[in-house]
């Protein structure tokens, strides 16, 4: 999109994007970000220069300069929607300004992952957000001749700093929950595609439902696609086909649960009273619809935290060992599961 199609589709003139892209004052802090998300989307690098006052510049150390790469899946554009981008950015801009460092963002693809990687003049290190990666590639240190670190995004195979979610404390709180409350036919409301940290959850789902020692049986495992309309689609197939339901289902993310939940209600169903279901993440969507949904809280913030202070790390001392770190979420009790007890 060019700058004149991002505002007509913003409603707002181009002078108004044109201030964002160019880092400059007058546009107010929720249009900046709207904005700001659709530049970087769109390919645009947008360049933000740590607010350190004037008066203490002269006693700091020299600024660097920190790439936010913003990896983009034409799988995932449906899904794109959401605040994620936004909230990692806001984060990462806010300890770039406590720790004087200049933050460049810019999207890129599969094709332009390895070039953008390689080209770092007037770079100092690199985060990758990887949250729309699906396909698999091996990455290492090697990659970039700049300290580099990946934020969420899930390559066990491959020797490079990373930061995730702890997704086996955050399933295990979920089932633990759903099986105080008397559930113990857990179904699974799974994305067909495996973007991102899925894989991994999905592994720690069936573990944790064997640690508790719940069976799980395949007339339970809904797969589907991730467009909230077709998946509503799904999950209405699902129950209209089948009659050996679970009592509760977990849902990848908080937009799969939400669109089941949807779903579940357009079929005649209730939620919880039929269907309890949980979700991941604690976005704003899991709170638009009735009920309220019992969900496992992201810590963007303190992961955003994570990588840049572990980038720092390497660029002071680019040798350290490779460290692939986890923050652990929180369990957000609300209305979606019924207690069977």
């Amino acid at each position: 999109m060019t700058i004149k199609e991002i505002a007509a589709k913003l409603s707002i003139s181009p002078s108004a994007v044109s201030y964002v892209l160019n880092n400059k004052p007058g546009v107010g802090k929720e249009l900046r970000q709207k904005i700001t998300k659709l530049l970087i989307e769109n390919g645009y690098s947008i360049k933000t220069e740590a607010n350190i006052p004037q008066e203490k510049k002269q006693y700091t150390s020299p600024k660097r300069t920190i790439l936010f790469l913003y990896y983009i899946s034409e799988r995932y554009l449906f899904l794109r929607n959401n605040s994620v981008l936004t909230l990692y950015l806001n984060a990462i801009e806010k300890i770039c300004n406590k720790k004087n460092c200049n933050i460049i963002t810019r999207s890129v693809n599969h094709d332009s992952l390895y070039d953008a990687l390689s080209d770092t003049d007037n770079i100092d290190g690199i985060i990758l957000l990887g949250i729309e990666f699906y396909e698999r590639v091996i990455l290492d240190r090697s990659c970039c001749d700049k300290p580099f670190v990946l934020l969420d995004g899930y390559f066990p195979e491959s020797p490079i700093d990373s930061i995730n979610v702890d997704n086996y404390i955050g399933l295990y709180q979920a089932i633990d929950y759903l099986y105080q409350n008397g559930h113990r036919k857990i179904g699974h409301i799974k994305s067909a595609i495996p973007y991102g940290c899925l894989p991994d959850r999905w592994r720690c789902f069936y573990e944790i439902l064997d640690y508790f020692g719940l069976s799980f049986s395949q007339n339970h495992l809904v797969e589907v696609r991730m467009q909230a309309e077709l998946l509503q689609d799904d999950i209405q197939k699902y129950l209209k086909e089948n009659t050996d339901y679970p009592t509760a289902f977990f849902a990848d993310n908080d937009y799969m649960a939400v669109s089941a939940l949807a779903g579940i209600q357009q079929a005649g169903y209730s939620v919880p009273d039929d269907f309890s279901i949980i979700g991941f993440d604690n976005i704003d969507i899991a709170t638009l619809l009735k009920p309220n949904l019992t969900t496992i809280s992201f810590d963007f913030h303190g992961m955003a935290q994570e990588a840049v202070l572990r980038l720092l790390q390497l660029m002071d001392n680019p040798d350290l060992p490779i460290i692939k770190s986890t923050i652990s979420p929180a369990f957000i009790e609300r209305d979606s599961v019924k207690n069977l007890n």
